[in-house]
């Protein structure tokens, strides 16, 4: 924001004081000052945008509201407001305002979750017919890494898995993504198997299967992350793709043993998805075969 910014302000209010830094085009204008003593303890970073970097400034309300929503899910029991002051912009003093109620009509939204990703998951799925009561949830740490996966399946055919690393969305998925679908994937083939739900003669479950009808998060926080790309869009540390493999895996084996009603809706919610696949390849099949027999008469 800084680099990005012609000019930044940051206070900060902590010990019964009250600092301030100010910066230009991301370069500081003097040391820190302290500038008097505070009730508060936080921090406040005041900037306004470079227009030779940005073409247009523009702050879309909805896109802040919903990025700062879903941090407060990534970061459960943490509170986060957000103030809409432009119309207020030098009408009302920053310190006043958090020091008292001034009953102002202010465009603002508050945002706590205790439950985490298990909040975002019934928040994702709020318009979805759930095809499980509950909702898988665990939050480990192993190899270094913390994770935290939640998941619920829906009565639809497609696949809602968000990522997230070090609370930066990754758009593209990445590592702890492969991790997750490979767990996802070797659990239900093995609960399915051991449950009979799968016959020594049926072929296991693939990938495509068990994501169908899926809702789920995952979350990794890691000491040092690499991506793939300028915009974090994926993940490519490995040590993430072997700490949610493992974590995630041990912990919804243990869901299935212990919901058998969840665990039943979710293979047969998953059996289907592979009739359906094998139909589907049937059918394509034979389309071909008849495409290819009308060629060779024509001929």
């Amino acid at each position: 924001v800084n680099a990005l910014s012609i000019y930044t302000k940051v206070e900060v209010h902590r010990e019964g004081g009250k600092y301030m830094q100010e910066y230009k085009q991301g370069k500081k204008l003097a040391n820190v000052k302290k500038m008097g003593s505070s009730d508060l303890h936080g921090t406040i970073v005041t900037f306004e945008a470079d227009a030779e970097i940005f073409k247009e400034i523009k702050f879309d309300w909805n896109k802040v509201v919903s990025h700062l929503r879903q941090q407060a899910y990534l970061i459960k029991g943490l509170r986060i407001s957000v103030l809409d002051l432009r119309e207020f912009s030098g009408k009302i003093d920053l310190d006043s305002y958090y020091l008292k109620d001034l009953h102002l009509d202010i465009p603002s939204v508050s945002f706590y979750f205790e439950g985490g990703l298990l909040s975002l998951v019934k928040f994702y799925n709020q318009t979805q017919k759930p095809i499980h009561k509950n909702i898988f949830y665990i939050e480990k740490e192993a190899e270094g890494v913390a994770v935290e996966v939640a998941l619920q399946y829906v009565d639809d055919i497609v696949s809602r898995v968000s990522a997230f690393a070090n609370n930066t969305y990754n758009s593209e998925g990445g590592t702890h993504i492969t991790g997750f679908k490979t767990a996802l994937t070797r659990t239900l083939n093995n609960y399915a198997r051991k449950s009979e739900y799968l016959k020594e003669k049926d072929e296991n479950f693939t990938g495509e299967d068990v994501l169908e009808g899926l809702t789920a998060v995952v979350s990794v926080k890691l000491r040092e992350s690499q991506f793939e790309g300028q915009t974090k869009g994926k993940l490519g540390s490995m040590e993430a793709q072997s700490a949610v493999s493992a974590v995630f895996g041990d912990a919804f084996s243990a869901f299935l043993e212990e919901n058998p009603e969840d665990a039943r809706s979710i293979i047969s919610k998953t059996i289907l998805a592979l009739r359906a696949r094998k139909a589907a390849q049937a059918a394509k099949d034979s389309i071909l075969r008849k495409g290819a027999l009308e060629g060779m008469t024509r001929t």
